[in-house]
């Protein structure tokens, strides 16, 4: 499978997860050094998602992605996700992880 195809085949799965809105990002690569596969998904995620539901969120999304590659590949999820369009995206992820 080609890397277009694959980055197809993670966006289309990862957009049927419930509360993902948008699939902007897959990105395939390779760790430096390790040459282990790497995918980075982001998603855009509804306003005002409870931060519960975004943990959860990442969790099916990592899963979904884990069943469409080769075992052992890293899968990095990015959530997007915002209060309201004033409150940038990292202070509500670097709330959560407090």
């Amino acid at each position: 499978m080609g890397g277009s195809e694959a980055q197809q085949r993670i966006a289309d799965a990862v957009g049927r997860v419930v509360n993902v809105r948008s699939v902007p990002l897959v990105r395939l690569a390779h760790e430096d050094g390790t040459e282990r596969a790497v995918v980075v998904v982001r998603v855009g995620l509804p306003p005002l998602l409870p931060v519960t539901d975004v943990v959860t969120v990442i969790a099916h999304v990592q899963l979904t992605v884990a069943r469409l590659v080769p075992q052992g590949t890293a899968v990095h999820v990015e959530p997007s996700v915002a209060a309201d369009q004033a409150t940038p995206t990292e202070a509500i992820v670097i709330r959560a992880m407090e």
